[in-house]
């Protein structure tokens, strides 16, 4: 992680591998459920690897925009019909929306490729590395 917080472009991709690997994770806990505004696991995970990356918010907003692209094409859903979350003036509320739509992508897009949630996040992740 030293390494990391001397090079931005690693610390985005920490920040990405922790995010996709977290709420993988957090989705094979136990049954997945629907996020909804009183939980606090993505916002609290989200928080929590934006510190351990050392990533500013507006970093992470856009390595999470990269990663929704890249769990977009790794589940083989169709980019038009997926749609884009608002980015909002306030940064934190912004994170927080991106966090649950990501949440609740990686499981749609697990289910159509035939995947876990754990296999779908090394695909992305592997995909990401080949950009």
């Amino acid at each position: 992680m030293a390494d990391a917080a001397l090079d931005p472009a690693l610390s985005e991709r920490a920040f990405v591998a922790e995010v996709v690997r977290g709420m993988a994770a957090l989705r094979a806990a136990g049954e997945p459920r629907r996020h909804t505004e009183d939980d606090l696991a993505v916002p609290l995970g989200l928080s929590a690897w934006i510190v351990r990356a050392a990533v500013d918010l507006p970093d992470a907003y856009d390595a999470l925009l990269v990663l929704r692209s890249a769990l977009v094409e790794a589940g083989g859903l169709h980019r038009a019909s997926e749609p884009v979350p608002m980015r909002l003036a306030d940064p934190r509320a912004s994170l927080r929306n991106l966090g649950a739509y990501l949440y609740e992508l990686l499981g749609r897009a697990a289910r159509h490729a035939g995947l876990s949630e754990m296999a779908l996040s090394e695909r992305t992740l592997a995909l990401m590395d080949q950009a």
